[in-house]
């Protein structure tokens, strides 16, 4: 456990500081590892760091849980004297659930064992880990009369069967940190203990007071100093702090290198800290059926190298829409599924091609933007003051506190209305992945006055000319064929047209339905667009995806 914990804050950045003070109290009251007073004492740069509340002082202790020798041993008076027994399997598993209370915990959803670090819950990847600990308690309480894996086995099916040892429930108006919960309503730090904690919790202190301007300033420079598009950015923080999987949306970070895509990425990563992070690739996480394992109680997915996947996306769409995913790890026997809440970063220098052209990605993705890159000598300056961690996570706890004064409706209600900078983006993301969408906002006009024949396919080949599809000017799906033929894309089949053209239809906030008149299927609200007319995607009126 000690290499664990030094691999995970093996970075000297102000967080990490924090974090010692964190890995102090957990080496010296877990791991019983005496360390003198004054480790936790460390330099901060001028944010209160000292004046917090002494993380020892905040937390339960934890220990070892420990069982009376020879509990499990009952007596019972016979003509012949006493005989000794092993307890039945349900008692045995109350005195069990006594000495493993405040130490492990099962959660029954997702069929997974924790363990109480002294911050949070900690989920352990092996269930031996659990079977380990139960066979130490059965060894000593069974004594000399020793035990068949068969009873350790009923007693582990009644404490798991019967929830015996449940997780505490989560309060979301509090927020986990190292040195305490923080009441989110009163500002107050509350302390940690087994049946308060959470499943996570921020590897650094929550210091009152601390503030980010740096960090306001590299966000303003990033995108072009649109402060719209910064308190959207703000709220997508505050949504991955707080963990909100309700708002079913994923952030995709659009440009080229060196512009800044990174720097936002690793800032999220400190924010949440490394240990509740994961990172991933799509192919990875569409092809390989252990990786959603990895994303279990984690508060934040990164998904890179976006721009050279041409695949399904089914398990994003899952993870970002709240269904349920595999817990399965390899080895191990599956143990059951699990919605994941937390949120999903991806970027790339390309917009993202798939071969699911459906709407769910369209409506859950969220497109920025990094376009500036950094001047020589904005570098060098950067560099002088220390770098990436010095400039900008030396303010996580005062970007905390920026973060927190948005309160869950703020948070709601600017995810859910992006500005016009992000409307753009999300449409050209959208016309470069759907060749539907491309098609309308090219080809198209909305006119809820207007009924349009969807029609066939009906090639005019002629040699030495293009192909052309008869009635291209007055049917859909002729006009789409003939687009396609023109843009060099892959044509779709009539059926999967249709029901792309109203889901598509529907995302680009466009009302039409089909209906069925004497020369065919059509659709209301829509009709192809003459030469003189503008795009769908010039309207005044933006259109909001």
């Amino acid at each position: 456990m000690t290499n664990l914990i030094n691999e995970s804050f093996r970075h000297k950045t102000f967080a990490d500081k924090s974090i010692e003070k964190g890995q102090a109290f957990l080496m010296q009251n877990i791991l019983n590892i005496s360390e003198k007073n004054n480790t936790s004492s460390t330099s901060n740069t001028g944010n209160g760091f000292n004046d917090a509340i002494t993380t020892s002082n905040l937390h339960k202790s934890s220990t070892c849980p420990e069982i009376e020798a020879d509990c499990l041993i009952e007596y019972i008076e016979t003509k012949n004297g006493f005989h000794s027994k092993l307890v039945i399997e349900s008692k045995a598993a109350e005195i069990l659930r006594e000495s493993l209370h405040g130490h492990l915990a099962h959660d029954i959803k997702s069929q997974t064992w924790h363990s109480f670090t002294g911050s949070h819950w900690q989920a352990l990847e092996s269930t031996q880990l659990a079977d380990k600990l139960l066979v130490s308690l059965i060894y000593t309480g069974a004594g000399d009369l020793g035990f068949k894996t068969a009873y350790k086995n009923g007693i582990k099916s009644l404490l798991v069967d019967g929830d015996m040892l449940p997780l505490p429930e989560i309060d979301n108006q509090k927020l986990p940190f190292i040195n305490g919960l923080l009441d989110l309503s009163t500002k107050q730090l509350v302390s940690i203990t087994a049946e308060n904690a959470q499943t996570w919790c921020l590897p650094y202190e929550y210091i009152p007071g601390a503030s980010c301007p740096k960090i306001k300033e590299w966000l303003l420079n990033a995108v072009d100093h649109d402060r719209a598009t910064v308190n959207y950015l703000r709220a997508w923080l505050a949504a991955v702090l707080h963990g909100r999987a309700d708002l079913q949306k994923f952030l995709h970070l659009l440009g080229s290198g060196g512009t800044g895509k990174g720097v936002f990425i690793r800032l999220l990563y400190a924010l949440v800290g490394k240990q509740n992070a994961v990172n991933t690739n799509l192919d990875q996480l569409e092809q390989n059926r252990f990786e959603t394992a990895n994303l279990y109680n984690k508060r934040l997915a990164i998904i890179s190298e976006t721009d050279k996947y041409g695949g399904s996306i089914n398990n994003l769409k899952a993870i970002t829409g709240q269904d349920y995913v595999r817990l399965e790890r390899k080895h191990q026997q599956q143990a059951g599924g699990f919605v994941f809440q937390g949120l999903v970063v991806m970027a790339s220098n390309e917009s993202l091609q798939v071969t699911d052209h459906t709407s769910g990605l369209d409506r859950r993705r969220i497109t920025v933007i990094f376009n500036r890159r950094a001047t020589d000598d904005e570098k060098l300056a950067w560099e002088r003051q220390g770098g990436e961690e010095a400039v900008l996570h030396s303010e996580l706890p005062g970007l905390v506190n920026w973060l927190i004064e948005l309160t869950h409706e703020d948070v709601s209600r600017i995810i859910r209305n992006p500005p016009e900078r992000i409307v753009k983006a999300n449409l050209n993301a959208m016309t470069a992945s759907n060749p539907v969408a491309d098609w309308i906002t090219e080809c198209c006009v909305a006119d809820i006055e207007t009924w349009t024949q969807i029609g066939d396919k009906r090639e005019i080949k002629v040699a030495g000319q293009e192909v052309e599809f008869e009635n291209a000017n007055k049917w859909l799906y002729a006009n789409f064929l003939q687009w396609c033929s023109r843009a060099h894309k892959a044509p779709l089949s009539i059926r999967r047209f249709k029901e792309l053209l109203i889901q598509t239809c529907t995302t680009l906030n466009i009302d039409v339905n089909e209906s069925r008149r004497g020369n065919g299927n059509g659709i209301h609200g829509i009709r192809i667009r003459s030469d003189q007319e503008s795009k769908i995607g010039n309207k005044t009126e933006p259109i909001r995806i």
